[in-house]
């Protein structure tokens, strides 16, 4: 089983068929994989690990990475930059759901292996940089997370066709400046990820420039700026994913705009529509 066919699938099926679709796809060749191809089974729920945390399904997401790390373990793996891999997308994975001290440890084990193992790639390094400079975002610590997010910029801008990686970088960083109050510098490294976006629009990261701008219009007192922003990251997730946490995330994000606008009407609506969501959580929209 040629895991390379089964991602190209996979790809053309997000984008023509839809999300369910590809899921319902992949999640099929990686059970068939198992009895055939065990390690190409562990790159298909690896990716899975992704693709459920990207549809807010926290259960779906930890089991994927959960039987990835079970395939690599049984043969002998556990120390290999395979197991990394998957190490860090269950990391991202439990950053994206709250769980900030599992994700901690994870990442830790994860900069080890890295240390240790050959031929780790600069993408996948520069990709547990910007992992876990998130994480260390929402745990407040602004200064390291940067540190991190411009060790993550620089491995990115070595690497041919980055650009989407770099655009989620660019926002991210905004991030740390807006947790800083400069928001003029904000503005740059927003508008930087906003330029390559305009031209990417199916990117699905390009929720981050939408979650993004949103929280930058409203730290600047323009909440219906703010909140037309949140409304269109709602739409988005919606289109892309369904109604999940994340668009709940979004739409509770946009009432909180509408009310700062004077708005209680759209504000009602938004929050209604947040609370139709069931098991709704508190992962952060489009990141």
């Amino acid at each position: 089983m040629n895991v390379e066919e089964i991602f190209e699938r996979y790809e053309k099926l997000l984008k023509e068929s839809g999300v369910k679709e590809a899921g319902i796809y992949l999640e099929s060749r990686a059970r068939e994989a198992e009895k055939e191809a065990p390690l190409a089974a562990a790159s298909c729920w690896n990716e899975l690990t992704g693709y459920w945390r990207a549809c807010g399904d926290k259960e779906k997401s930890y089991a994927s990475a959960e039987r990835a790390l079970a395939i690599l373990g049984a043969r002998r793996l556990a120390e290999s930059r395979h197991y990394a891999v998957a190490l860090l997308n269950f990391a991202t994975a439990k950053t994206a759901f709250g769980d900030t001290d599992g994700a901690l440890e994870l990442y830790e084990k994860v900069e080890e292996l890295f240390k240790k193992a050959e031929g780790v790639p600069d993408y996948q390094r520069a990709a547990l940089c910007n992992s876990k400079a998130q994480l260390l975002l929402k745990r407040g610590e602004t200064a390291e997370a940067e540190r991190y997010f411009e060790e993550s910029l620089a491995l990115l801008e070595g690497i041919e066709d980055a650009g989407s990686e770099i655009a989620t970088c660019s926002a991210n960083m905004a991030y740390c400046a807006m947790a800083r109050r400069e928001l003029a510098e904000a503005e740059r490294r927003l508008a930087r990820a906003e330029n390559y976006f305009k031209d990417a629009q199916d990117d699905p990261h390009a929720n981050v420039a939408l979650s993004c701008r949103g929280q930058l219009e409203f730290l600047r007192g323009n909440c219906a700026a703010a909140a037309a922003s949140f409304e269109k990251l709602a739409a988005d997730i919606e289109r892309r994913y369904g109604r999940n946490a994340n668009y709940a995330l979004a739409q509770r994000s946009a009432a909180k705009a509408f009310e700062a606008a004077g708005d209680a009407a759209k504000a009602a609506d938004c929050r209604a529509l947040a609370e139709s969501v069931p098991g709704r959580g508190e992962n952060d929209a489009g990141a």
